[in-house]
Parts: C-alpha cells; sequence; structure tokens
C-alpha cells in the first residue's frame, strides 16, 4: 500500500477553502499571508547574520587566546616546508601524469628529513616505561603529572604540546615507581629569544638523585648548560654532590648556537655510567656519575627563566625506556660475558651475516675506548670429536678478531684469542637448545 503525500493534499484543501471564501475575504487573506512570509524570510536573514557572526567572534577569540601559546621551532619551520614542497611537487606530478600519463615521482621518505635525528652512538629500543606528550593536559596549565617548586605552563610548539618553566627552579616528572639500574630518557628541550647579552644568567640542568624531590637535593649529580645564545660559556658542567668522591668539571662542547631552536636530548644510565646525547653526538661519557644510587629519579632544573622578557625554555615529549646492560660496563667487570648473538656456519668458522650488528656493536666500544683490551674465547658444543672442537673454537675466535681489525682498525696487541672447544659447557649438551647455548663467544678484558 502506497502512502499519499500529505502537502499536496494540504494544498488542494487550502486552495478549496480559499475558493469558498468571498473577494474581500480573499483579499485579506493574501495580504496576511505575504505578510507572514516576508517576516519569515526576514527572520531567516536576521538568524544566518546572528550565526555568522557568532563563528567569526568565536574564531576571533580562539585565535586570540590560544597565539601567545603557539611557538614554531626552526625544525618545524623546515619540515613543514619540506612537506610543502613535497606536497607541490606531488601536485605537479600528478598534473603531468594526467597529461602525459608518466607515472608521479616518488616522495622524498621521511627518514631522510634532516629535521629529525636520533643519537648516533645509542638508539633507546628497551620496553617503554614512562611517557609524557601532555596530550590530556590543557593549555595554560601546569601539567598533572608534574611537580615543581616554581612556576609552568603548557604552550605548543609546532604541532605538539610542551611544559614552559619559569623563574627559577626544580622540576620533577611524578613516575609510578623509581627507575631500574639501565634506561634511557629523551626529550626536547626548545628555547626561544634568548639573546647574546641579555640572559647570560638562564640556565638548564639535568639532575639525577636517588629521591623524588622538586626541591633540592641532598645528593646528586647534575649536568648543567648555560642557555647564552651563540657566544655563550662553551661548556657542559658536570658535577657530583653530597657523595663521598665528589665531582666538579666542565666538558667543553659548542652547543650555544643550537639555541634558540628545539634539541634532542637522549640521558643513558647503566650502572654508575651516564652519557648524555645531544642530537647525533655524545657530549657526556662519565664511567661513576651515577655512584651511590643516584639516578633513581630524573629532574629538570632551570634558573632565571624570566617570562616579562618573553623567554621560552620547554621541556617536550619526554620518554623513558629500560634498557640492558651496555657492552662496554659488560667488558669492564671482571667476570667479562659471553654471547651467543655470534652465529657461524654449521662445522665452519664463517661467520653468518646475522653477527654482523652485534660485532658492529662491540667494534664501536672498542674504538672509543684505546685502552680497552679484550680476551676473545671461542667454545663449541659436544658434537665432534675433542681435538676438532678445540681447533674449530679457536679458528672462530681469530674470525671475530679479524672482523674487528679490519673493519674498525682495532690493533692487534688489544686482542688475545683463544679456544677451549667443548671443555667448559655451560649444561649437559643434551637437547639442541643446550648445545645451542654451548657454542658462544665469551669476551673478557685484560
Amino acid at each position: 500500500m502506497k502512502t499519499l503525500n500529505s502537502r499536496p493534499i494540504f494544498l488542494l484543501l487550502t486552495f478549496f477553502a480559499f475558493s469558498s471564501l468571498p473577494l474581500h475575504a480573499q483579499s485579506k487573506f493574501i495580504k496576511d499571508l505575504k505578510k507572514t512570509a516576508e517576516e519569515s524570510a526576514k527572520r531567516t536573514v536576521e538568524r544566518k547574520v546572528e550565526e555568522k557572526a557568532s563563528q567569526v567572534t568565536d574564531e576571533a577569540f580562539e585565535t586570540v587566546m590560544e597565539a601567545p601559546n603557539i611557538f614554531k621551532s626552526k625544525k618545524g619551520q623546515k619540515k613543514q616546508a619540506k612537506e610543502t614542497q613535497i606536497e607541490e611537487e606531488g601536485s605537479s606530478s600528478s598534473k603531468k601524469q594526467n597529461k602525459s600519463s608518466q607515472s608521479p615521482a616518488t616522495p622524498t621518505q621521511e627518514s631522510n628529513d634532516p629535521s629529525l635525528s636520533i643519537a648516533g652512538q645509542f638508539i633507546p629500543n628497551g620496553q617503554v616505561m614512562y611517557t609524557d606528550y601532555f596530550e590530556r593536559d590543557a593549555l595554560g596549565d601546569f601539567p598533572a603529572k608534574w611537580e615543581t617548586n616554581t612556576g609552568g605552563e603548557i604552550i605548543t610548539i609546532d604541532d605538539f604540546k610542551a611544559l614552559r618553566t619559569s623563574g627559577t627552579g626544580y622540576y620533577l616528572p611524578v613516575l609510578p615507581k623509581e627507575l631500574p639500574e639501565n634506561y634511557a630518557v629523551e626529550f626536547d628541550l626548545f628555547t626561544y629569544n634568548l639573546e647574546y647579552k641579555t640572559t647570560t644568567s638562564v640556565r638548564f640542568a639535568i639532575h639525577l638523585i636517588d629521591q623524588a624531590l622538586y626541591t633540592k637535593a641532598k645528593k646528586g649529580a647534575s649536568m648543567e648548560f648555560n642557555l647564552w645564545y651563540d657566544g655563550g660559556s662553551k661548556r657542559i658542567a658536570v658535577e657530583s654532590y653530597g657523595t663521598a668522591n665528589k665531582m666538579s668539571n666542565t666538558i667543553p662542547y659548542e652547543y650555544t648556537n643550537q639555541l634558540n631552536d628545539l634539541i634532542h636530548f637522549t640521558l643513558v644510565k647503566n650502572g654508575k655510567r651516564v652519557r648524555l646525547f645531544m642530537e647525533d653526538e655524545k657530549v657526556v661519557d662519565i664511567p661513576s656519575l651515577a655512584a651511590e644510587d643516584l639516578g633513581k629519579y630524573i629532574q629538570f632544573y632551570v634558573r632565571d627563566v624570566d617570562l616579562q622578557k618573553d623567554l621560552v625554555v620547554a621541556i617536550a615529549n619526554l620518554k623513558i625506556t629500560e634498557e640492558g646492560e651496555d657492552l662496554r660496563s659488560k667488558l669492564l667487570r671482571a667476570e667479562g660475558f659471553s654471547t651467543t648473538a655470534i652465529l657461524f656456519q654449521t662445522a665452519s668458522d664463517q661467520l653468518q651475516s646475522s653477527s654482523y650488528d652485534f660485532l658492529d656493536q662491540l667494534g664501536e666500544v672498542l674504538k672509543s675506548d684505546e685502552f680497552l683490551r679484550i680476551q676473545i674465547i671461542g667454545h663449541t658444543d659436544s658434537d665432534g670429536d675433542d681435538s676438532s672442537n678445540q681447533i674449530l673454537s679457536e679458528k672462530r675466535a681469530i674470525a671475530v678478531a679479524d672482523y674487528l681489525k679490519e673493519k674498525f682498525g682495532i690493533a692487534e696487541n688489544r686482542l688475545q684469542t683463544q679456544g677451549k672447544g667443548e671443555a667448559e659447557p655451560l649444561n649437559s649438551n643434551s637437547t639442541s637448545a643446550e648445545k645451542a647455548a654451548n657454542r658462544r663467544v665469551e669476551f673478557k678484558k685484560f
């Protein structure tokens, strides 16, 4: 059954009712209908004007409210310009394709972006323990998961949020638990409006402490930077305080020309050892900076950040990962360590390509510490006779040493090789898994 449209029926009934009216009544009806239509049209126009005015007002209000909180880094501007260029090139290629049916040019991959960088000698790849990108914190508020004894607020930089510091004081991320023995901390530091002469007292520092404090700790270790743009003190002040072996030193490094922009920091703690990378360069590497349980918590410090001078010193994109013990620390241990990450062809001393990643890490460690000397000891499983396994283990140790000498230029007198065959098994060699564990290479310092 079809449903009748009610509008034509209504109009038909209205027409019959109108036709039955006297002529003077019909005239009055037409005038009233015209007046009603005019008033309705007028109200529609007024409503649209009000809606448009309200929209413009809201947009203007949002612009005024957000403008002071939006900062652009030089890297962000370069990235945006490059993305625009890629988009334009893609559009141009698309037009050419339409005309000539040729394939468009392949856009530049993000990994080639010069504004993106990693710490060259250390790439954090451990389990993520903690992150804070301030997504849920409102602009203008102090972040919920931080503590401070001074002030601060959330601002936007490029397309992400950051904690803008102020005055002189300490900032503590509130962690769910104390940090482990080995970890990496990554964050971005954004500075803006620093000048050569008028901001000479501005400082930024990273503190490793043993308690969750947002005031000056009695015991700790710090790495402090003068935020004096392009011409200040070109060194990093490293200090441990309140400890049995106090340390106070400066490390020459030119970083002031990187200020007034975004700088990526990576701090790596392996036991007592602390390394710090700025962008892709290692700037601090101190074996015992985090002695006496320092580094259970991380704290940031600023000095003389005067907001009336429109200075910006902001922290963003904080991430902490739990990392394994680094190779250098393992080598420095008295007992050394062994690994099954170095693989050979069956019954051969020929290295498999899957071994190169580990060997390259080891080569970089030896290259960076010219005083480190190591013994390389080969081990086999129990398959085959004792004599053959002894010879094979010696050849495999020599193959590892040759790789380090040829690729990294490690001097021969820094490497000793030895083979122990199947003489020192870790287990009974009764299963394939146990045999694989015994096919290992051991490293000890000498």
